[in-house]
């Protein structure tokens, strides 16, 4: 999109999406982070002042074409907020910036001649690191990103207790026949998030899961995919956790259109705690991560590698929240 499509997509001049992309005053906070959200999600790089700068700290949101229909509302926003409020603090200047798996490599070669190092919002990759990462002459750390068997500094959520909270909560609702509906896409975290949930459950003596559905990240596919499975007669667990809200929502609705009651007949958990959480009746119970938290973490582990000779790699792992609405109550038996 071009900077005037941009600025007619918000009603706005194309000079206010000027100020937002050379970072000068006179844009309010809302809309500044709505126009900046579009202007990195069209690749447009936007450089952050640098007053009385240490040095540049690279931001690159890396984007995959099979994850357009996970992408929630508020996550970048977020991601920034916190990343541009902990350059400020250690007196560091930032430039945002988009890659591809076709880019990022040109990306972090770029960046070795203008930054003091990256971090790289990882959520949507999912394909084995390239030697680019290991070759560079400046520090990088990955975001919201899953590689056990790599030497990678990485930031990410606790998967691990945030699955532990939620299969316990349904557990003392009395829930035996627990089904899991999964992503066939792992990107991110995902295939942390599905250790974890096979683990919890073996922990609180739960067994396997009753059932496991796998579906896509679009919400008409999902349905299909939830549909598929009611039509086929077969039997139907007292709760399921999903891998994320859209999936979570998406399938209760479908349950919802075949005449089951959320959460009478079937309780729900999702993950994530997306918007979408408190739009659907009943507002749908989901685990948390603290994502400013998270990009904090980033920038400190990041800022420590660039001001101190590198020791090794180190993974941080973010507490969760659960967050109990309406979608789940006791099994009935």
């Amino acid at each position: 999109m071009t900077i005037r499509q941009i600025a007619d997509m918000f009603g706005v001049a194309p000079s206010t999406v000027s100020v937002v992309l050379n970072d000068r005053p006179g844009v309010r906070k809302e809309m500044r982070e709505k126009i900046t959200d579009a202007l990195i999600e069209n690749g447009y790089k936007i450089k952050k002042s640098e007053s009385e700068s240490k040095g540049s700290i690279l931001f690159v949101y890396y984007k995959s074409t099979d994850y357009l229909a996970a992408r929630k509302d508020n996550t970048l926003s977020t991601y920034l907020m916190g990343i541009e409020q902990t350059c400020t603090e250690n007196h560091y200047s930032f430039s945002l910036t988009n890659a591809s798996s076709e880019t990022l490599d040109q990306v972090l070669a770029s960046a070795q001649k203008e930054h003091k190092g990256v971090v790289i919002l990882g959520t949507e990759y999912y394909e084995n690191p390239s030697a680019s990462f290991f070759n560079s002459n400046i520090p990088i750390v990955m975001l919201d990103a899953y590689f056990p068997e790599c030497c990678l500094n990485t930031i990410n959520m606790d998967n691990s207790y945030g699955v532990y909270e939620a299969l316990t909560y349904l557990s003392e609702h009395r829930h035996r026949k627990i089904g899991y509906l999964k992503s066939r896409l792992e990107f991110g975290c995902l295939r942390d998030r599905a250790n974890s949930i096979y683990d919890s459950m073996n922990t609180l003596s739960l067994g396997e899961p009753f059932c496991v559905i796998p579906v896509s990240q679009e919400a008409i596919q999902i349905q299909q995919e939830i549909q598929q499975y009611i039509d086929s007669g077969a039997e139907i667990p007292t709760a399921f956790i999903a891998d994320n809200d859209i999936i979570a929502v998406s399938a209760m609705q479908t349950f919802q259109d075949n005449g089951f009651r959320i959460p009478d007949d079937i309780s729900f958990i999702g993950f994530d705690d997306s918007d979408i959480c408190t739009i659907i009746r009943p507002n749908l119970t989901t685990v948390r991560a603290n994502l400013k938290e998270m990009a904090r973490q980033s920038v400190l582990r990041l800022i420590s590698l660039i001001e101190s000779p590198p020791t090794g790699f180190i993974r941080i792992e973010v507490g969760t929240t659960l967050i109990k609405r309406h979608s789940v109550t006791d099994a009935k038996y």
